[in-house]
């Protein structure tokens, strides 16, 4: 499966190295604080998280990051030649301070929005089919709704304490801007976080094409995610330094959510369809979600066999549990390596 190595986040799993005199090594710092140290090979960026609460450096800057809206400076860097990072005592000591002095642990998805495409006097793709010599026809809009509803009413049983919200929950139209803004206007507490699943059936003049297949934003794509209204206080340089560093965030979370769907996807149709694979595309939807967001095709409606299979309420079944295994995969590696706690 296709990787992104350039924006991914790389776990260290390496021995621990005392730190050069009146410096402190990263690792025996992450070990200290009891934190999660992540690296960016290509950007060369360090990052100590524990939950939502999280330090960032980057090699030979006199500045660091603190919960991507404070800026500091002051700080001495080293690189060995072994490849150790060394952060100066005194700047050490103030970040253990800061993870010391975090509370419990709280938070994790609070909201999963789902987005079942088209509706109303839009259909979105149309495909016939012949089933017992009888020729018929397939609405996209009647297959996503479906499959949404199905995987949202397992999502909910399985997640009371989360919101599972629906863009459309019947036959009806919505723009795209409507349906992000649904999204984005949720108000999220501290440590709380979401994420953005739009679902739609393809198309293609190639009625031999078929399979499903997850997208999500170029990795290059940059959105407009800060509100600078609520960063009056940070000075303005530093704003779009703060929306990369978020972007890059959540273009990470959006891969591996769309790997997780694609495998759980693979698990539940793989033996009868076609596993496409990510791919990489700025939809209206995608780009203008202000979270973690991918959207899914589940297949081709103008494929005989695939439309046969889209027009099943027991093949739908299988495609809305791919979706909730997916989401719950997702969830879980999201929660247990952040260190989440009700």
């Amino acid at each position: 499966m296709k990787k992104i190595a350039a924006v991914f986040f790389i776990m260290l799993f390496i021995p621990f190295f005392a730190g050069a005199e009146g410096f402190t090594d990263i690792l025996d710092l992450s070990e200290e604080c009891g934190c999660e140290l992540r690296f960016d090979y290509w950007k060369g960026v360090y990052e100590l998280r524990k939950g939502r609460a999280a330090v960032r450096f980057s090699s030979g800057s006199p500045w660091y990051l603190v919960n991507m809206n404070e800026l500091r400076g002051g700080i001495e860097t080293e690189l060995t030649s072994d490849g150790r990072f060394l952060i100066d005592k005194d700047t050490a000591a103030d970040v253990a301070a800061f993870f010391e002095q975090q509370g419990p642990v709280i938070g994790g998805i609070r909201y999963i929005v789902l987005d079942p495409g088209h509706g109303g006097k839009d259909p979105g793709a149309i495909g016939y089919y012949t089933s017992g010599g009888e020729k018929k026809s397939l609405q996209e809009k009647d297959v996503v709704l479906k499959t949404a509803l199905t995987a949202a009413e397992m999502l909910q049983a399985r997640y009371p304490d989360k919101e599972v919200l629906l863009t459309r929950g019947d036959d009806r139209y919505l723009k795209l801007e409507e349906r992000t803004e649904i999204a984005n206007s949720v108000e999220l507490r501290e440590g709380e976080s979401m994420i953005f699943v739009s679902v739609h059936a393809n198309a293609s003049f190639n009625s031999t094409a078929r399979g499903f297949e997850v997208w999500y934003l170029p990795p290059e794509y940059r959105r407009d995610l800060l509100d600078e209204d609520q960063y009056d206080s940070v000075d303005s340089d530093v704003i779009p330094i703060l929306n990369t560093m978020l972007e890059e965030e959540y273009t990470i979370e959006s891969v591996i959510l769309g790997e997780k769907l694609l495998d759980a996807l693979d698990a539940q149709v793989g033996d009868i369809s076609i596993n496409r694979g990510p791919k990489e595309e700025s939809w209206f939807v995608v780009r203008n979600a202000h979270m973690p967001s991918v959207l899914i095709e589940l297949g081709f409606v103008t494929n005989q066999d695939e439309a046969v299979l889209l027009s099943s309420p027991s093949y739908l079944k299988k495609l809305s549990k791919g979706i909730y295994n997916g989401i719950v995969d997702f969830i879980n590696d999201y929660e247990r390596t952040r260190g989440y706690s009700e």
